[in-house]
């Protein structure tokens, strides 16, 4: 649905809350990624990439608009608001989707209705978790909506989310953090993109 974005109050972010919140996103994505490196068996890293304070940011400088690959979007129902999201590229989407259906030996290279089931169960884990991690060390709840799955161009669809949500604010803190599966080729980007309301929550709630 069209509109406009609402402009809201700037947030202060210093060098130190910038640090501390780098430190507790990569933690959360962290722990969340345990849930995949039980079960494709292998080590998995993070690590935070880049945080904004404008969402356009994000997709002109950091993502190709035409590379296709596998969203998993879910909206944030409680702690004011925001949209969180699990982006894969297609080969890293068709690589996740094998290891979890038990297709090792290279005959899967497409995204049925099986794979696409597969990777909306680990992307509600993988949010689920992440979002947990977030709300227990901020004591906020934060509820999410069943993650939805689209197959798209990544920059396009970042594009459109960003330019027509209400839910994603021109100020607000934007955080983006990797996450790598050793020896299974598998790699992601947790995108946390909350309203102003839930930043300054997370920016009330740092110590």
């Amino acid at each position: 649905m069209e509109s406009e974005q609402k402009e809201g109050p700037m947030i202060e972010l210093n060098e130190d809350n910038l640090f501390l919140l780098e430190e507790i996103l990569e933690t959360a994505a962290r722990k969340s990624g345990e849930s995949i490196s039980k079960m494709v068996g292998t080590s998995v890293q993070t690590d935070i990439l880049n945080m904004y304070t404008n969402p356009i940011n994000l997709v002109e400088k950091e993502i190709e608009k035409e590379i296709l690959g596998v969203i998993i979007y879910s909206e944030l129902k409680e702690g004011d608001g925001g949209i969180s999201l699990f982006v894969m590229d297609e080969s890293s989407a068709v690589k996740l989707s094998a290891e979890l259906l038990g297709k090792n030996d290279g005959e899967s290279e497409e995204l049925g209705e099986d794979e696409r089931s597969a990777l909306r169960e680990i992307g509600n884990i993988l949010l689920g978790n992440f979002l947990a991690e977030l709300g227990d060390y901020f004591n906020i709840p934060i509820m999410h909506t069943p993650p939805e799955l689209e197959h798209d161009m990544i920059g396009v669809y970042l594009d459109n989310l960003l330019n027509y949500s209400e839910n994603v604010e021109n100020n607000a803190m934007i955080s983006e953090v990797i996450l790598d599966a050793h020896g299974v080729g598998v790699k992601g980007r947790y995108i946390l993109l909350p309203s102003n309301a839930l930043t300054e929550d997370f920016v009330e709630n740092l110590f």
